[in-house]
């Protein structure tokens, strides 16, 4: 893997990107509230990102699958850099944030992210063996989770100490970074044939990426079972974990960010401990998906279950592990079973129905938080969580699923 530069590449595209936009967020987050004293108006960051994925997601996988994938990452990265650069001109002067104006530079650079983030995923099996997937995936992931933990943990600090328009800069440079770099990767002349080979017309790619992902028996379910994942996923959001330290734990905004720091811990530990495992990761990811499913509605009834803050902190740490073995798992498994050619249509449609899920998730939730007691609503997620995991068990096709290392490119 690390004699491998050009997925060293994609690695570094993805890492500086992923911190990029979690950075830019945060302080924007930040610099609204403390602006405007809304919360609401806050929170609009979250659609803001969420929406762009939900409207354009089938679009984008066409495009992922019809345009060389290296290109695609060129080519958004260069959109984001003049949208970060409208961001600064309106940053001048005193500093002050068109709310706004932000929220549909946000809703711009996530509309890239949605045709970036399906063509670097599905770039992955092009660049390593299908024996070095999950620990590809495990990189991936941990790297991401560190990119998030430091945008929350530096952001908040950041916004306070550096200006705004400052900030942008930086942001500008990293995506500088992102698009010269993605100059370097090399695809494999044939893999890049596999990709943008057989040029139908726009409509009948987006319907023949619908048929085949109704009709693959592993990305069917796996996508059903995640669709799903994100109902619960909801209440992990930051309104209402804080939520949940105010009112159940009794607590204040800075033990709301104890458990934050844990979960993140808990991923990147999680996300390393996959390429422990990355064997049985290969053999058995269908079975090893449930059991982790499982065991997710486990401790989310834990972490309903809480006295005190540590008593959570300690939760959402346990959390972390089996939801990025998971997570390494899913995205292993169907990097390893879906055609190279419909994978960006597959992960884009994917993409589009797990961010819809989770953004009115969040919202419903957040709603159902002022009526009933907000225990109870962590007590739903973990049986929510635990319905994914018999779900994913009466699947016979990924239950029993594996990744077939005999198959996919050479090494370099």
């Amino acid at each position: 893997m690390i004699r491998n530069q050009h997925f060293l590449f994609l690695w570094f595209i993805n890492t500086i990107t992923t911190l990029a936009i979690e950075l830019f967020t945060v302080t924007i987050l930040v610099t609204i509230f403390e602006q405007t004293g809304s919360t609401l108006q806050a929170a609009g960051t979250m659609v803001a990102r969420t929406l762009p994925a939900f409207l354009l997601g089938p679009a984008a996988g066409v495009f992922v699958d019809r345009f060389p994938r290296k290109n695609m990452l060129i080519s958004m990265d260069l959109l984001r850099l003049v949208l970060v650069g409208i961001a600064i001109w309106f940053l001048q002067g005193d500093g002050k944030v068109s709310v706004a104006g932000i929220y549909l530079i946000l809703a711009g650079l996530s509309a890239a992210d949605v045709f970036h983030r399906p063509a670097r995923i599905a770039l992955i099996p092009s660049l390593v063996t299908y024996a070095q997937l999950v620990k590809a995936n495990s990189y991936i992931l941990a790297s991401n989770q560190i990119m998030v933990a430091i945008s929350y943990t530096v952001g908040g600090w950041l916004i306070l100490a550096v200006p705004l328009r400052k900030i942008a800069l930086g942001v500008l440079l990293l995506f500088t970074l992102a698009a010269v770099t993605a100059i370097f990767i090399k695809v494999p002349g044939r893999q890049e044939a596999e990709i943008t080979g057989g040029r139908e017309s726009f409509w009948k790619s987006l319907v023949s990426g619908w048929n085949y992902l109704r009709q693959h028996p592993i990305a069917r379910p796996l996508t059903i079972m995640e669709t799903i994942e994100h109902w619960p996923h909801g209440i992990w959001t930051g309104a209402l974990m804080l939520a949940f330290t105010t009112k159940a734990l009794q607590g204040d905004a800075s033990d709301w960010g104890y458990q934050v720091t844990g979960y993140f811990t808990g991923m990147i530990i999680g996300s390393l401990g996959a390429l422990a495992i990355n064997d049985w990761l290969r053999r058995y990811p269908g079975r090893i998906i449930v059991v982790n499913a499982c065991i997710s509605g486990l401790f989310t009834l834990g972490f309903a279950s809480s006295q005190t803050v540590w008593m959570a902190v300690v939760w959402v740490f346990v959390f972390g592990p089996p939801a990025a073995i998971r997570d390494v798992a899913q995205d292993s498994l169907l990097q390893g079973t879906v055609e190279k050619g419909q994978l960006g249509r597959v992960y884009a449609t994917r993409e589009m129905l797990r961010n819809m899920v989770f953004m009115f998730a969040g919202i419903f939730f957040a709603w159902l938080s002022d009526f009933v007691p907000i225990r109870m609503i962590y007590v739903a997620g973990g049986i929510i969580y635990m319905l994914t995991g018999f779900y994913a068990l009466s699947n016979k096709a990924l239950r029993e699923s594996k990744i077939n290392i005999d198959e996919g490119m050479n090494n370099y």
